[in-house]
């Protein structure tokens, strides 16, 4: 089931819940990238592997860099009287108490890297208590995006960032990972076999297409990548009807802020261009009044009060 599919399915099951059967018996996969279904899959305290080779694949760390084990930490970090409080798909600490945040992106957002940066330092500020030093930790961010973000960078649907400063990295403790499914997806369909990405991280995503096109995962293909487990835990029968109806409801909470977002986008792009309009209507009152035409005359052409004329 792929996320066009999914967010129909949501739509349609938040008004028939009896129509959940139908699709049942159409896909074979469930959604993997929704966030309830995300965190039960890539944060599975059973399974921890899971998680470990998933962000080493990522993050392409390898060799003393990499990741051995991970602690899955509070989801949650509250805020402080009137600040918003974070809140991450997945959160928690490798083996040198390094921080790592996991995040799902479901729709294009221009202030999705500022949502980012706020989470991050909300996790940075956990970590220095009074009277202690400003010895940070490391800091990983790792974002999924399922619509591309960086839509001018047409074949680089990766993207690393650091803090940078004339071209040297004056601070080398946070690193940032963008990951956009749709792009590594359409670079992939662009290249000859012989010349597509050879990588862990490439690998794991087309395992990961794979679900999304609803196929069968062997085992066989999960050696090296994840663990066999996870063929059975990505099928739609693993799920109960309860916990797909609460996934169909907080999708459906999602839908409907981005559905608001948008109205809220067109609101301020009416008001913006009325802005506009009436900026220019006062320039060529300002124009005409130098001229030497009275203020009457201009409050008629213009169709501006007079107030507006005492303005100028």
């Amino acid at each position: 089931m792929n996320r066009t599919q999914f967010m129909s399915m949501v739509k349609d099951v938040k008004e028939n819940p009896a129509r959940l059967q139908d699709y049942r018996k159409t896909f074979v996969n469930v959604y993997p990238f929704s966030d309830g279904v995300f965190k039960l899959l890539m944060a599975n305290e059973a399974k921890p592997e899971r998680t470990i080779m998933f962000l080493n694949a990522m993050l392409g760390l390898s060799g003393p860099d990499e990741i051995k084990s991970f602690t899955l930490g509070v989801q949650e970090n509250p805020g402080v009287l009137n600040d918003k409080t974070a809140i991450f798909d997945i959160y928690g600490t490798t083996q040198a108490g390094t921080p790592i945040l996991i995040e799902v992106q479901q729709n294009y957002n221009k202030l999705f890297v500022d949502r980012l940066i706020y989470y991050t330092s909300r996790v940075v500020s956990r970590t220095v208590k009074k009277s202690q030093s400003y010895d940070l930790p490391h800091i990983y961010v790792l974002s999924i995006l399922t619509e591309d973000q960086f839509v001018l960078e047409k074949d680089s649907y990766f993207h690393h960032t650091q803090v940078v400063r004339n071209r040297h990295f004056p601070y080398e403790k946070l690193d940032v990972y963008f990951v956009e499914l749709e792009k590594f997806f359409a670079i992939e369909d662009r290249t000859p076999s012989a010349k597509r990405e050879r990588s862990k991280r490439a690998d794991m995503l087309r395992l990961f297409r794979d679900v999304l096109e609803d196929k069968e995962i062997p085992v066989e293909k999960l050696v090296g990548l994840l663990d066999s487990g996870f063929a059975k835990d990505v099928s739609l029968g693993a799920y109960t009807d309860e916990v797909l109806l609460l996934e169909v409801d907080g999708m459906t909470d999602m839908l409907y802020e981005k559905q608001g977002s948008y109205l809220q986008g067109r609101e301020d792009e009416r008001l913006e261009g009325e802005q506009k309009h009436l900026n220019e209507k006062l320039e060529a009152a300002r124009e005409m009044l130098a001229e030497g035409l009275s203020s009457e005359t201009v409050c008629r052409i213009q169709k501006l009060t007079p107030e507006q004329i005492k303005m100028l």
